[in-house]
């Protein structure tokens, strides 16, 4: 999320006219804690997410290779030839 100076200006007259000075700190405080929480969360899912997406593509990977190898002929061993 990108605020111009302008923006961020005006969201905090907003705030302190309806918190008030004295309310303005601890919500402010508690605004971060909260979005220091949520990044944190979606930081996670994102990791879990990714693991088992790597998870899904390696074992396609696998069935994949071993459908190529039951699907290929077997090749006759050089030392079974008389």
């Amino acid at each position: 999320m990108n605020l111009t100076p302008n923006e961020v200006l005006i969201i905090s007259l907003v705030a302190l006219i309806a918190l008030g000075p004295k309310q303005l700190p601890e919500v402010a405080r508690k605004a971060a804690k909260g979005l220091a929480q949520l990044r944190k969360m979606s930081a996670q899912l994102k990791s879990e997410v990714n693991t088992a997406v790597d998870e899904v593509v390696e074992q396609s990977h696998v069935e994949e290779l071993r459908r190529q190898t039951s699907a290929s002929p077997q090749q006759p061993d050089d030392d079974n030839r008389s």
